[in-house]
């Protein structure tokens, strides 16, 4: 049995920290409750029920664009909990959304095999760590392009597109004996400097 142990990368704020919020809400979606084909409409679904919601929140000359990265950050993050959380067991995926004054904070929670972690963080860390996304992301469609040949999928492109929306990405990962617990956190900025 090994020991649990708390891996975090990027700037993560731990929701329980967060004690000034104006509004907050949570979704919750069981992933085994329902069919694949339903469960990727329902991501979607769920991605723009929480964007045109939120959207109604914020600066009316922010409205637009907020509703559109919030979609897709919830679309991406929600996808990649349901393509690389436990396939064989119910679970559920958790976003929970928090608006302060300057950013909104997009957390989604899932359980995922302890195998994928070495990918999920070598990753995170050289999304990161580079100094240009936008050639990375050309280099990762290029990867993307040449594995389907292959016939594989590994793009990693969903991330880079999110923070190539000016949102900053940050992990923790909790590892149990079995399992690990995977917090994505997305900031999306609202102050006029940075949105």
């Amino acid at each position: 049995m090994s020991e649990e142990k708390t891996v975090k990368i990027g700037d993560f704020l731990d929701p329980k920290e967060i004690m000034q919020f104006d509004l907050s809400s949570t979704l919750r979606l069981r992933a085994r409750s329902i069919d694949q084909k339903r469960l990727w409409e329902s991501k979607n679904r769920s991605a723009e029920f929480m964007g045109d919601i939120w959207s109604l929140f914020v600066d009316p000359e922010k409205e637009e664009r907020i509703k559109t990265v919030l979609h897709s950050v919830c679309v991406e993050l929600i996808e990649n909990s349901v393509k690389y959380g436990y396939q064989d067991q119910d679970y559920t995926i958790v976003t929970d959304l928090y608006l302060k004054s300057d950013e909104l904070l997009v957390y989604v929670i899932n359980k995922s095999d302890q195998s994928r972690m070495p990918d999920l963080e070598t990753s995170a860390r050289l999304i990161l760590g580079t100094d240009n996304i936008r050639k990375l992301f050309k280099q990762k469609m290029k990867e993307a392009k040449a594995a389907k040949k292959q016939g594989k999928s590994k793009s990693q492109l969903g991330f880079i597109q999110i923070v190539m929306q000016n949102v900053r990405l940050a992990w923790r990962i909790e590892l149990g004996s079995e399992s690990a617990v995977v917090t994505t956190l997305a900031r999306i900025p609202l102050t006029e400097k940075d949105a």
